[in-house]
């Protein structure tokens, strides 16, 4: 009873605070009400966005068995802070569960580095990094200026600055254009017919996919989106049935 009232205090007295639904959130979370942890999280993550928020509401979900609800919020909160280690735990882990789980091909050695790097760095961290670096320059100007360091080992030091400044340049538009270009969404039904066409006929399902895994949205039509998946294959699917990152 006294729990009971307790919430209820949080609910209508904080309700409009975002570090209170943070809160109560938790409350619930650990009285192993696990629905109204993940609703209150939901709530929450309309107005805030944070990759522990995230990491809670994909905790709540996964308690209660809705692995693709779960790998949805895992991968929301991923996309914002990339090497956390929580997250990268808790979505691998369920990422094994995925009934369809498609491995990609291995790539070569310098372009798996390379895709390795881009998946870790977040905008903000290329922007931030591209500051320093432009600092770093603006340093060595001054410093050859007022011959504070010899030119050759200035130069030196600005060729490799710059070389970094162009890299981060171009990584940075190589990961805007990942990130604007494609859409992607996570499949939240325990089963999906995927069809050739965006009407349902018991003779146009092509295969069927499972909770949990995640496709590339390339078109949508009313109450239908046509998926793609890692391993080519490709229909239409009702739009109920995932959730877009």
């Amino acid at each position: 009873m006294n729990r009971i009232i307790l919430t209820l205090c949080i609910t209508f007295g904080w309700a409009q605070s975002p570090d209170s639904l943070y809160q109560l959130g938790n409350r619930y979370y650990e009285a192993e009400q696990y629905q109204q942890a993940a609703n209150t999280y939901e709530k929450l993550s309309r107005q805030v966005v944070h990759e522990d928020l995230f990491l809670n509401l994909g905790n709540a979900y996964f308690r209660m068995g809705e692995l693709g609800h779960a790998i949805w919020a895992y991968e929301k909160g991923y996309d914002l802070s990339p090497r956390n280690g929580d997250l990268n735990y808790n979505l691998n882990f369920v990422r094994a569960q995925v009934r369809d789980r498609i491995m990609p091909p291995d790539d070569f050695i310098f372009v798996a580095i390379y895709r390795a790097i881009v998946e870790k760095l977040t905008i903000l961290d290329l922007i931030t990094l591209a500051g320093f670096l432009f600092i770093g320059l603006g340093c060595i100007y001054v410093l050859r200026v007022n011959g504070l360091i010899a030119d050759r080992m200035g130069g030196i030091v600005n060729g490799f600055l710059l070389v970094f400044l162009l890299s981060t340049g171009w990584i940075m538009l190589d990961k805007y254009w990942e990130v604007s270009d494609e859409k992607e969404a996570i499949v939240i039904a325990a089963a999906v017919d995927v069809r050739s066409a965006p009407i349902e006929r018991g003779e146009n399902v092509v295969f069927r996919i499972h909770e949990g895994t995640k496709v590339d949205i390339t078109a949508t039509q009313a109450g239908w989106v046509e998926v793609i998946l890692l391993d080519g294959k490709k229909g239409w699917m009702a739009a109920e049935n995932v959730r877009t990152l």
